[in-house]
């Protein structure tokens, strides 16, 4: 009898331990339920661990440098340097290529930032593959060889909520026309945020329009609008020659609905041509000036390849330079005159100028 109460009370000592157990251990104990620290009933709670403040946080993803040719940029860099024209007074937009065989026409319009460089440049171009919307823009930096070209965010934003354009990163990161000119962004004006902006081809005049007075209105000192276009494609010199004419002649008037009907073999981004247009003319700029001209079939020495041409164009703000200066260069025979360019539509308040045509011949590439 004495023993199975000895057994009894042996069970209900092992029962009660294992409760005991269950119910987070003695006073004292510093192991809770599932091995966890702190658990007992003289610890806290158990909790998540307290992330390493001195961790760095993961960088954010930036845009590839995947369109970077150092020879082309360096060798149209110190020619540019030889040559280039000058603009007095301070830039309120422009246009470049975005074909870095026209190193030197890039190096030279960016040479122009360099006495005083911009904040924002608000940066458009074509969406070469009409991937995504109709107007794509992005918050993420570009990766250069010359260190990270930041978005301006708030700008971005501004035109997202705006309803005037979508963030596509995606899209951005493989558009040549954006990536191709950031090396000259960094080099040129190192401190200049972006607002990277592509088109595409089939937006109506109201919807460029819309885009051109919303970019206006973030226009001012220190806030500067270029556009990234080539011109005309896949034609011999001479055809090439031909079709720039009179695409010049349409910019420098000003017309719009000629621009906007021109295809490929005249430019690839009618569109944001016109957004600059309009937008240089909302914001009371002069211009636009004539920088440079030439064409591959020039730089590459061989009238027979079918060839890309490139102009650039300079606006500047208010009553700055009325003319472009610099050595004594060739002049083009495709210089339109005021007088005739004016005549094709004299109503535009943009008031054209070809002050100083530049012909770049280039050196074997």
């Amino acid at each position: 009898m004495v023993g199975r109460r000895q057994l009894a009370a042996a069970l209900v000592l092992v029962i009660a331990t294992g409760l005991l157990g269950l119910a987070g251990g003695p006073p004292g104990s510093a192991r809770g339920p599932l091995g966890l620290a702190g658990a007992g009933d003289d610890g806290p709670s158990p909790v998540a661990p307290e992330p390493d403040e001195r961790l760095p946080a993961a960088p954010e993803p930036a845009q590839p440098n995947v369109f970077f040719n150092p020879k082309l940029f360096y060798g149209g860099l110190e020619a540019a340097r030889g040559a280039a024209a000058t603009v007095a007074g301070p830039l309120a937009g422009g246009l470049v290529p975005h074909h870095d065989l026209a190193a030197e026409l890039l190096s030279g319009f960016f040479l122009q930032l360099e006495a005083e460089p911009p904040e924002v440049i608000f940066l458009v171009g074509p969406n070469h593959d009409a991937a995504g919307q109709p107007v794509i823009t992005g918050r993420r930096s570009w990766q250069t060889d010359f260190g990270l070209v930041e978005a301006d965010r708030a700008a971005v934003d501004a035109l997202v909520a705006a309803g005037l354009a979508a963030v596509d990163e995606a899209v951005l990161a493989r558009e040549h026309s954006m990536g191709t000119l950031m090396p000259y962004i960094k080099y040129h004006a190192p401190g200049a945020r972006v607002v990277p902006l592509v088109l595409h081809r089939n937006l109506t005049l109201p919807e460029l329009k819309r885009l051109a007075d919303g970019l206006a209105e973030q226009l001012g000192p220190g806030r500067i609008l270029v556009v990234s276009v080539d011109f005309s494609h896949y034609l011999t010199r001479a055809e090439a020659e031909a079709r720039d004419e009179e695409t010049l002649a349409a910019v420098m008037a000003g017309d719009l609905d000629r621009l906007l009907g021109m295809g490929n073999d005249h430019l690839d981004s009618p569109g944001a041509v016109a957004v600059l247009l309009m937008a240089m003319e909302a914001s009371g700029a002069e211009g636009p000036a004539v920088l440079g001209h030439t064409n591959s079939g020039r730089i590459l020495r061989d009238d027979l390849v079918e060839t890309t041409s490139y102009f650039t164009f300079v606006f500047v703000n208010g009553d700055g330079a009325k003319e472009v200066s610099g050595p004594s260069l060739p002049r083009d025979d495709l210089a339109a005159s005021p007088s005739s360019a004016a005549a094709l539509r004299p109503d535009k308040a943009v008031k054209p100028q070809v002050s100083q045509f530049v012909v770049v011949t280039g050196t074997d590439t």
